[in-house]
């Protein structure tokens, strides 16, 4: 399973990687039908343009090189002397051929200002990672995530247009098409790991999560927080914390998203109770089955309450979430649940 982030020390201590098969650089009319010939038999290409990079407002230049690489070869397209010629945008246009890149919208509208050719057989990388709960989205951190890599950027703002390119550059622009296209066939090979749309919206809220509370030590502020991420995210009826009072063995109300509720819940009453009674999650598919359940709402209809534990696993709080609709929660939803409330630990 892939991680959904990756931390930039982390990323630093990654085996480099470089693109190590033939480059062929193309600028006439003769290596283009060549690049073409070759590039048209291979189903999956690795895709990536390069600018020349601007240091003020104003001009726009148009893509300076067109990067395909099949993992074996990798063709450097010299846009500003082959142009963009038909046989490439038959490429471009061939839905049978996957171009596989990052960020790709902008490339190709880079590209039409070429010529004016219909896309067809484009991945955007940053598309499919999210299906693999993924949250990074440059090239350099989908790699060090998915290929366990890590790419060099020491060439990214150098003139593009210069002819014919260094040898730094030549293997820069490679390299970056070549990794589009590992990355693209290690996503296929593992395509029993994408994650639900359910699981990647935890995702997203786990690394947003962890980012507010890494260097906030305020409780309050911290619950204010995760509630609004969950409840901007999911939407549900009610999310909120229940802080524990220990010498008035009572859960008080906390930061909360939703309307108006239970001020103060007691020990072992309720679902808020029992999770803090029982020290583990409880998820309630129906909560007018639930024994004792203490209706703040008559709108509520599922429930989970998942312990806020402290280092010492102490139960500090319960963060408790309502659902309109019955069997919302299920063991998913706890794992996800446990492992956000899990970074509360660290503050108290």
């Amino acid at each position: 399973m892939f991680a959904s982030t990756i931390e930039n020390n982390v990323l630093e201590l990654l085996p480099h990687v470089e693109f190590r098969g033939q480059i062929t650089t193309v600028t006439t009319k003769s290596q283009v039908l060549f690049a073409v010939q070759y590039l048209s038999d291979q189903p999956v290409l690795g895709f990536d343009t390069e600018t020349r990079p601007r240091f003020s407002s104003g001009r726009m230049y148009m893509p300076a090189l067109l990067q395909l690489s099949d993992g074996n070869r990798a063709f450097l397209i010299h846009l500003k002397k082959t142009g963009l010629p038909p046989e490439i945008q038959a490429i471009l246009s061939n839905p049978a051929i996957i171009k596989a890149g990052a960020a790709i919208k902008d490339d190709i509208a880079g590209l039409q200002r070429y010529a004016s050719f219909e896309p067809a057989g484009f991945t955007d990388l940053q598309d499919m990672v999210r299906e693999y709960g993924i949250v990074e989205k440059s090239v350099k951190k989908m790699s060090a995530i998915i290929l366990g890599k890590r790419i060099s950027k020491s060439q990214q703002i150098t003139n593009w247009e210069a002819y014919p390119l260094s040898n730094a550059q030549a293997i820069y622009a490679a390299t970056d098409a070549y990794v589009c296209y590992c990355i693209y066939n290690k996503l296929i090979a593992h395509s029993n790991e994408k994650k639900t749309p359910r699981q990647r919206m935890y995702e997203e809220i786990l690394v947003s999560a962890d980012s507010l509370l890494r260097d906030e030590s305020d409780h309050v502020a911290n619950m204010a927080n995760v509630s609004a991420l969950i409840k901007e995210k999911f939407n549900f009826w009610w999310v909120g914390f229940y802080r524990v009072d220990s010498k008035a063995k009572e859960l008080i109300l906390g930061p909360f998203q939703g309307p108006a509720a239970c001020t103060r819940i007691p020990f072992g009453r309720g679902v808020c109770g029992t999770c803090w009674q029982q020290r583990k999650t409880i998820i309630v598919p129906d909560v007018e089955k639930f024994p004792g359940h203490i209706a703040c709402s008559s709108r509520s209809r599922s429930e989970i309450v998942v312990p806020v534990f402290d280092r010492e696993r102490n139960v500090r709080a319960v963060l408790d979430i309502d659902s309109e609709k019955i069997n919302t929660f299920d063991q998913m939803d706890r794992q996800y649940l446990e492992e956000l409330t899990g970074l509360f630990k660290n503050n108290y």
